[in-house]
């Protein structure tokens, strides 16, 4: 690993420090992981702080049984460590890494049961009303985020626009769950926030064709 990753793993893990009231917040990001998944812990700590700062919510880590954050695909589960947010007197959601939610066209089929592999979607950080379990469904979805540690290609645009459409309808302008940060409103029904973050400058060039579709591209470099 180069000095550079362990520095920036290093400075992650003490900012997600600062939100375990227990104190008892180990490694959370792990010191074998690659440099992709570490820019998702990057991001992670950037949105932390845009909803803590910007949107005015309260941050607590909520622990789990296990040491790290969960870094591979798949369903909600409580044995790893996630975050909370909450506004006084408002609803709290619970901020994961790695979820395959159930799509969109999954609901519209009728299908029950664990859905294949055809109608689940991996988002790197999926933020979900307290309470959602396994496979969050499209219209659980509050926020989504995919992270891009590389050059910034038009298929990653394309991906993110397919990823939109499993998450909801093209609508008229509708409120989010937010009063300013991500968004306040979303062309789309319902309406969850896809953020897309690229370490390549380039990404903001989609901006102008996903914002029409509900889809922000953001510029964020690695620390």
């Amino acid at each position: 690993m180069s000095l550079a990753l362990e520095s920036v793993i290093a400075k992650v893990n003490g900012i997600f420090a600062t939100y375990d009231s227990a104190g008892t917040a180990s490694s959370l990001v792990g010191e074998d992981w690659k440099a992709g998944k570490v820019y998702e812990a990057w991001v992670l700590s950037v949105v932390l702080d845009r909803l803590e700062q910007v949107e005015g919510l309260h941050v607590m880590l909520v622990g789990g049984t296990k040491v790290h954050l969960k870094s591979s695909p798949g369903p909600i589960n409580t044995n790893y460590p996630h975050f909370r947010v909450a506004r006084a007197g408002g609803p709290h959601y619970n901020v994961w890494t790695d979820v395959e939610f159930a799509t969109l066209s999954y609901a519209m089929s009728g299908k029950t049961g664990k859905p294949s592999q055809a109608h689940r979607h991996e988002l790197d950080i999926v933020v979900v009303k307290d309470g959602v379990s396994g496979h969050p469904g499209h219209d659980e979805v509050v926020l989504g985020i995919e992270c891009k540690n590389t050059g910034f290609e038009k298929v990653m645009a394309r991906a993110a626009l397919g990823v939109r459409r499993e998450l909801s309808f093209l609508q008229q302008d509708r409120p989010t769950a937010f009063r300013s940060w991500p968004r306040l409103t979303v062309p789309a029904d319902p309406p969850s926030v896809l953020l897309v973050y690229s370490t390549d400058a380039s990404v903001e060039g989609y901006n102008d064709a996903g914002c029409k579709f509900g889809v922000d591209f953001r510029y964020e470099p690695m620390p």
